[in-house]
């Protein structure tokens, strides 16, 4: 049950962190928040870091760790903050239940996990949730030029596209994280691993394509203060995502992640009331993913 727990507060920090991402694009029409949440992280998880006693040292399992950080903190969190942008917070977070796809099928080859039968009705049941959503018939806002507008076809399909990107990346780099943490035994250390990797990655590829001297013009000249929050709720998440994995499959804390989509209507709602519009078909896809997450809870 404690890993179940842990994988819901994954999924709520997440989302939090999403809606206040969401927030702070309103002021940063350039940015979506992926510098500044990814260094939020370091910054965070370092601190705590420093009150730990290191496990023995294992090559493998840091590399593993460090692969993990850029599939998940920078690529999964890059694809889903952009999708933010596009088609709002909830539905953005909602498509994130696509994630224990990736997870079952990589953590069979790799882990050698097996799917119990109500854990694969539960996380079927957690998919068509998504289905669900995509069927929605209210139009998504967009924040392209930092004002909520509704968004065309055009925005939505991409967004969508982006959107289901995200859950890939995020599903190989829970598989890869704990296969690094088999290795290397230590979650806080293992998140911060992977976000100093994610990191040094962003500020590589920023350097490389011209965007450095912008980057740092937006981030530090004057501090966006909603990405740093979004990063401090993002560690929290990665904190309570890599203590999960010591108790579920892989697959499984991809699952529960997967909520993210319900606490963030919930929040989106909240804050937000202007831009998320819900509609029946969201709210049937909120509504089978709590029964999905039931059904897995029931036997944990």
């Amino acid at each position: 049950m404690i890993g179940v727990l842990l994988g819901l507060a994954t999924g709520a920090l997440f989302a939090a962190g999403s809606v206040l991402a969401r927030v702070g694009q309103r002021h940063r029409p350039q940015d979506d928040g992926l510098m500044m949440t990814i260094l939020v992280n370091v910054l965070v998880l370092g601190v705590i870091a420093l009150t730990r006693v290191p496990p023995e040292w294992n090559t493998a399992g840091v590399v593993g760790l460090a692969a993990g950080g850029v599939l998940g903190s920078l690529m999964g969190r890059s694809a889903n903050l952009r999708a933010v942008r596009y088609i709002g917070a909830t539905r953005a977070s909602a498509f994130m239940t696509g994630s224990p796809v990736a997870a079952a099928v990589t953590g069979w080859l790799i882990l050698g996990e097996e799917i119990g039968l109500l854990d694969a009705l539960g996380g079927l049941i957690v998919i068509v949730g998504l289905l669900a959503l995509v069927r929605a018939r209210s139009t998504p806002t967009s924040m392209l030029d930092g004002v909520a507008a509704p968004a065309d076809a055009r925005t939505v399909r991409v967004g969508f596209i982006v959107a289901a990107a995200a859950p890939v990346f995020f599903g190989l780099g829970f598989v890869v994280k704990k296969w690094g943490l088999l290795q290397y035994d230590d979650g806080v250390l293992g998140a911060m691993i992977g976000s100093i990797t994610a990191f040094v990655v962003v500020v590589l590829v920023d350097t490389i394509s011209g965007r450095m001297g912008r980057r740092l013009s937006e981030n530090f000249a004057s501090v966006p203060w909603w990405f740093v929050a979004a990063g401090v709720a993002m560690s929290g998440a990665l904190i309570a995502q890599f203590t999960a994995f010591s108790y579920l499959e892989a697959w499984l804390v991809g699952v529960l992640q997967g909520t993210q989509g319900i606490f963030a209507m919930l929040l989106g709602w909240i804050f937000m009331r202007g831009e998320e519009r819900i509609d029946g078909w969201v709210a049937a896809s909120v509504l089978l993913v709590a029964g999905g997450v039931t059904v897995i809870g029931l036997q944990r």
